[in-house]
């Protein structure tokens, strides 16, 4: 199970990695377009509509690898078995609210469908085509964190640590070393 859900993670990164490209083909399109006199229609709308795709199937893929941004001033003072509690209460909220706002995203898309919604560009596309990835991106994440919540509850797991957390943990700064240079610099 553990390597399908990876597996789900890397692929949802890995279409948001394309979303990216996407928006740089609009965008050099764009740009040779005007070069040679040819506009492109509705690239503003399609470069955006990708910059959501992408920032939402890259959320589940992030927050495995560690990537997202979290302010650990308060829990890095507390103790081990404090710093897990609330680990899993906040885990335990973030659940709830990412369900809700997978279930509105999903919701939304339908709407969307339902009412035959279109954008308002030079080239109307329906919503929901639009929305999909998002609703997509959405509940993939929501599967993350609750796998994630699972694990740290009933596994002992902890939250995957970013690069800068790792490297933070394995060794102290100490401020003395740091003096030194300076001292030396202001010597010669």
């Amino acid at each position: 199970m553990r390597s399908l859900l990876d597996k789900l993670y890397l692929a949802a990164g890995a279409l948001s990695g394309l979303c990216i490209i996407a928006i740089c083909c609009i965008i050099l399109a764009r740009v040779i377009g005007r070069w040679i006199g040819i506009e492109v229609p509705s690239s503003d709308d399609f470069a955006g509509f990708l910059l959501a795709a992408a920032s939402f199937l890259g959320l589940a893929y992030t927050f495995r690898q560690g990537g997202h941004i979290r302010v650990s001033l308060f829990t890095s003072r507390l103790s081990a078995v404090a710093h897990r509690w609330i680990e899993k209460v906040i885990l335990s909220l973030g659940c709830v609210l990412i369900i809700y706002l997978s279930w509105q995203l999903v919701y939304m898309t339908y709407e969307s469908h339902l009412f035959e919604e279109l954008s308002s560009g030079y080239v109307p596309v329906p919503l929901w085509i639009v929305q999909l990835p998002l609703a997509l991106g959405m509940i993939i994440f929501s599967v993350a964190v609750i796998d994630q919540t699972c694990g740290c509850l009933f596994f002992g797991e902890e939250l995957p640590k970013s690069e800068e957390e790792e490297l933070a943990d394995s060794a102290p700064i100490e401020l003395t070393d740091v003096d030194k240079p300076l001292q030396m610099e202001s010597q010669a």
